[in-house]
């Protein structure tokens, strides 16, 4: 299929220059302010320019690569890039924000460093580019498996990219996409949770994700470990052009360009394309998903800007016979249908270099429909219909007291619309003769039909002051406090968040910070019983201390260590109980407790020349406290070690002129998508993971009931999962022609076809199946700029 593809491109190309361009703006991180005067330098070309008077930058005709810039403006402190991607007959556009040096002297040396991380941060944060997205080995261009190479991340099973922080629990983590939040950016999402198969998010257009592991600042909140920050880039400002691809999320296409000489567009379409060739693949349930996405962006006035985003997706799977790949959480029978809608405007304004501010409003929604059954016949036994709207306003505004002193402040008012109809059949619990499902001996038990009729309208609202203060080269300080309130369970909190950064010695610096983060309980607890209504917001107490050195400009190490303190989880009554069979009405209590602490190690290469890695490593423990006896068990996602490594490295062949004497015969555009045979650029990526075994409690069969039960009698979790480990491959291959450019990528992930347990499934006669996460599964895919 790839032959056929890159035949028919070969054929659109025109013999002009293999040339494209950089450019962008150059600000102040601090107040958003442009830098006029400041310089860009591209070290293997020895080229740089000035920024204009607006702080804009435009370097022509670039032979296609990859290369490093250097931005250096007096008073700042520098900034490096690697890694910039020059594609034929288009404008890379960079967005650099330079932060001011309070360090006077000079002798005083400042180091440019090719690391980034959010300026509001003090620990647990780091700052990933489009690029490092899409090269990771293994996370199929997936903005949330990317961040799992972390060590305060820990990964679910492979089949859902659920981000899980530090011990913590699914849902725990708030998305952001432009200012806008998002319950859930995921095809088939996970209801009341953050994870799924699929991103709904196109990665192309992403521009850069930063994500805070914890004890982040007060402007975030109702999340209980973690934010990820997803900012998106503008579409082109001087020319239309476009991009197609496909793989792991689907078929799509990209078009971007000019909206009048003060604005730009950005939309893509993508489709999944399994179904079309269902009668190869032999699968009996196939996922089909698709989804569309837009941005406008379009500059009022130099000190206004307004973005405009949408995305709308939906996605359906009918799985018979048993699941597959997790698309149907347990269920043998069901079909399910979703959608989603998100939209959202946000005015940046600078008013004066001082002050600037974010105002956004934005709608999001959620629709799921379920259905379970059994067949023949198709007697559908639970219905799920459901719809969760946010409606947001929010404004953020940042004020320059002085050189060293930073306020933040804003605020948000949520209308929250929820609904629900749920049905689940009444059922009974026979009793069996030695299990045998023909002799029933009795009954143990009727249950009564479980029936949801929620339609509620409700708000949640919030406040937050920030206050930064640095002592130049000896202390940077960060205090700030965030108030909640959620309407429909008349809860408020004030959350605390402090942080301190200490600048030890050169390119090394000790940082501590501890935050109070509330979470309100998700929206589908709260309608599964009308005692719901009474449930607090669970908090966590997260304390962080660590160290960060710079060995070189572009390597840095990370050691943190973490405490993280639950209290008042929300945990279903049924659980709290001695009696395993009781029914269960939907009711939760606010009787969870737990401890997690753990040591994390992080050291990472930045690709710069040829060769990049990462070594990632974490020892931690995450302990609950048992509600039914108030013992400690081992929470469900106590990994213990997580060890993650990281090697690439990157041959260019472009300059070699036996390289372009086989580049220019007929036959290579037929044979380039070979995994081995060279390309303008080839990177080659492996990836290590290893997560110790993960806790679970082993229930007893009652053949009497042709049950699995966990009694009283049953401490929880003492079991362990064998330990997860696989090894993943990736090849990069790039190539420029005049006037396009395309990539070609093999992901093989589980190279050597480990079999990692996820779970055991436990059947009613009494046998136990194993559920394995992925095996081998190679992804190929192609991407064309033009």
């Amino acid at each position: 299929m790839l032959s056929y593809i890159l035949i028919i491109v070969s054929s659109f190309i025109l013999f002009q220059q293999n040339e494209g361009h950089i450019g962008g703006t150059i600000i102040d991180s601090r107040n958003l302010q442009p830098l006029p005067g400041a310089t860009v330098y591209i070290e293997s070309l020895n080229r740089g320019v000035a920024t204009d008077g607006e702080g804009n930058f435009l370097i022509r005709n670039i032979p296609a690569g990859s290369y490093n810039l250097s931005f250096r403006f007096i008073g700042y402190s520098p900034v490096n890039r690697g890694n910039v991607v020059v594609a034929p007959n288009r404008t890379t556009t960079l967005e650099i924000r330079m932060n001011i040096d309070l360090i006077e002297g000079e002798e005083v040396e400042v180091r440019g460093t090719y690391f980034e991380r959010p300026r509001d941060a003090i620990v647990s944060a780091n700052s990933m580019d489009f690029q490092e997205i899409r090269r990771s080995p293994g996370d199929l261009v997936d903005i949330q498996r990317v961040v799992q190479v972390l060590p305060s991340v820990a990964s679910g099973s492979d089949q859902f990219n659920e981000i899980i922080v530090r011990g913590g629990n699914p849902g725990e983590n708030l998305f952001l996409m432009d200012h806008i939040e998002i319950p859930n950016p995921n095809h088939f999402a996970v209801q009341g949770a953050g994870g799924g198969p699929i991103n709904l998010l196109n990665s192309y257009m992403v521009r850069e994700i930063d994500f805070y592991a914890g004890a982040f600042p007060a402007r975030y909140g109702d999340k209980a470990s973690s934010v990820m920050n997803i900012s998106l880039r503008n579409g082109s400002f001087d020319r239309f052009q476009g991009e197609g691809s496909i793989g792991m999320a689907g078929a799509g296409a990209l078009l971007e360009g000019p909206v009048s000489s003060n604005g730009s567009f950005i939309f893509s379409a993508r489709r999944s394309y399994l179904d079309w060739i269902i009668a190869a693949t032999g699968l009996t349930a196939v996922p089909n998903y698709y989804n569309t996405q837009g941005k406008l962006t379009y500059n009022l006035s130099q000190s206004h800007t307004l973005l405009l985003n949408g995305v709308f997706g939906s996605d359906r799977i009918n799985i018979e016979g048993g699941d597959e790949a997790g698309y149907g959480r347990g269920a043998e029978n069901l079909d399910t249908q979703n959608s989603q809608i998100i939209s959202g405007a946000t005015l940046r304004s600078v008013w004066s270099d001082k002050l600037f501010s974010f105002t956004t409003a934005s709608v999001v929604q959620n629709n799921y429909y379920v259905e379970v059954y059994d067949t023949p016949g198709r007697d559908v036994f639970f219905v799920s219909d459901s719809k969760e709207r946010e409606i947001t306003f929010k404004t953020d505004f940042t004020y320059l007291v002085n050189q060293n002193l930073e306020l933040s402040f804003g605020g948000n008012q949520k209308i929250v619309n929820l609904y629900y109809d749920i049905t689940n059949d009444a059922d009974t619990l026979y009793t069996y003769q030695n299990g045998d499902p023909d002799l029933i001996t009795g009954i143990y038990a009727i249950y009564p039909e479980y029936r949801v009729a929620f339609d509620e309208t409700s708000f949640k609202s919030a406040l937050y002051s920030q206050v930064t203060y640095e002592f130049p080269a000896i202390l940077r300080i960060s205090g700030g406090l965030r108030y909640d309130y959620f309407d429909y369970n008349s809860f408020s909190s004030l959350s605390p968040r402090l942080g301190l950064s200490i600048p030890a010695r050169t390119n090394t610096t000790f940082n501590a910070a501890y935050g109070k983060h509330f979470q309100s309980p998700s929206y589908n607890e709260l309608a599964a019983n009308e005692a719901n209504r009474l449930l607090r917001n669970k908090y966590t107490d997260q304390y962080v201390v660590g160290v960060e050195h710079l060995f070189r400009d572009d390597i840095k190490f990370t050691l943190e260590g973490f405490l993280k303190d639950y209290s008042d989880v929300p945990v279903r009554k049924t659980l709290t109980t001695s009696d395993p069979l009781i029914f269960d009405d939907g009711t939760f209590l606010n009787v969870g407790e737990a401890t997690s602490r753990g040591i994390e190690l992080f050291l990472q290469k930045k690709l710069v020349n040829r060769f990049s890695g990462i070594a990632s490593y974490s020892y931690s423990e995450s302990i609950a406290e048992d509600p039914r006896t108030g013992n400690s068990y081992n929470w469900d996602f106590d990994y213990r070690h997580m060890l993650t490594l990281i090697s690439g490295y990157r041959f260019s062949f472009e300059q070699k002129d036996w390289y372009q004497s086989m580049k220019s015969n007929w036959w290579f555009s037929m044979l380039s998508w070979i995994p081995f045979m060279p390309a303008d650029e080839i990177e080659i990526s492996l990836k290590f993971r290893y997560l110790g075994g993960r806790p679970y409690t082993a229930p007893l069969y009652r053949p009497d009931l042709r049950r699995w039960i966990v009694d009283e009698s049953l401490s929880l979790n003492t079991e362990r999962y064998p330990a997860y480990h696989r090894l993943d491959l990736r090849i990069d291959k790039r190539f420029s022609y005049p006037n396009m450019n395309y990539v070609i990528f093999f992901d093989i992930v589980n190279l050597y076809n480990r079999d990692n347990v996820w779970s055991f499934q436990y059947n009613d006669d009494g046998t136990i199946d194993t559920v394995l996460q992925f095996n081998t599964l190679p992804v190929a895919g192609i991407s064309i700029e033009f």
